[in-house]
């Protein structure tokens, strides 16, 4: 039977890097609401209702816990069929027979030649040639043993290696999904501000803050500004980067235009003043 990560599966992972987005959330009510969710989903398959943040967390978070579902039923199916596959058919001799029925007609055939037709069950048969046929016949038994044993270790082996490309093949996927997830990490939507109206995202965060230490503004200011002016008029901005970067742009031209003109390196006032009132009497 198929298994199935929602009912089969007994854990599901949590990623270091989703830190990050809890972090990003309004509240602990929310926290916690977008905990429940992701139990609902790996245990049930659930999809809770939820809004804001937590919403948009939950989407992500919900992507990675089915790709890891999903090849956590590819490896089980895998090794349910090299299972199947497992374990070795009896071997038979010339004749058709198996080694059991094999090794019972050499016993009969030991019986006969013991004991032939016509002779006195008291008579002995010469020593040497009876323990001679016995210790052969436990010989080849001894060597049917080894090459058995042999057979089976292989298939073991054959199994160990097979259980070791699945789980490399699993270490290789889920380092992949941990890639993808750490660069949608820096695209998260974070909220700034003093009433938490200004959304951007790491990146956008990030590079204005940048331009904005290397003209010596405040990005604070520009988010409390655009916070405050949104508050008050009771709107919505749906590109707030755009706004506070073109704030930037003008208030950095404006302060480098302002900026006053340096002074020439080369001043020879200094140099005038002395020769003017140098005096030379006492040199001649």
């Amino acid at each position: 039977m198929a298994k199935n990560f929602h009912t089969d599966n007994k854990a599901f992972m949590l990623y270091k890097d989703w830190e990050d987005i809890f972090q990003a959330l309004d509240s602990s009510e929310e926290i916690g609401e977008l905990v429940m969710a992701l139990f609902a989903y790996a245990k049930r398959g659930e999809t809770p209702k939820l809004s804001g943040g937590a919403k948009i967390a939950f989407l992500m978070m919900r992507a990675a816990i089915e790709r890891d579902g999903i090849a956590w039923e590819e490896m089980c199916a895998q090794r349910s069929e090299c299972g199947k596959k497992g374990g070795r058919p009896k071997k038979y001799d010339e004749s058709g027979n198996t080694d059991e029925k094999a090794e019972q007609t050499a016993a009969s055939a030991d019986n006969a030649e013991e004991k032939p037709q016509g002779i006195n069950d008291t008579a002995e048969k010469p020593k040497a040639f009876s323990q001679t046929k016995r210790f052969s016949e436990k010989a080849k038994k001894a060597d049917k043993d080894i090459d058995i044993d042999k057979d089976k270790d292989k298939d073991i082996d054959i199994d160990k290696d097979t259980d070791k490309d699945i789980d490399k093949d699993k270490d290789k996927a889920i380092d992949k999904e941990k890639k993808k997830d750490a660069g949608t990490a820096k695209s998260v939507v974070r909220s700034f501000g003093t009433h938490k109206n200004i959304m951007l995202t790491s990146e956008q965060y990030n590079e204005l803050e940048s331009r904005c230490r290397s003209v010596g503004l405040s990005l604070e200011s520009y988010i409390s500004k655009l916070s405050q002016w949104l508050f008050t008029k009771g709107r919505h901005c749906t590109d707030p980067y755009r706004i506070i970067s073109g704030w930037l742009d003008n208030d950095s031209k404006r302060k480098t235009a302002a900026k006053p003109k340096e002074r020439q390196g080369c001043d020879l006032s200094w140099y005038d003043d002395f020769a003017m009132n140098f005096d030379l009497s006492k040199f001649f």
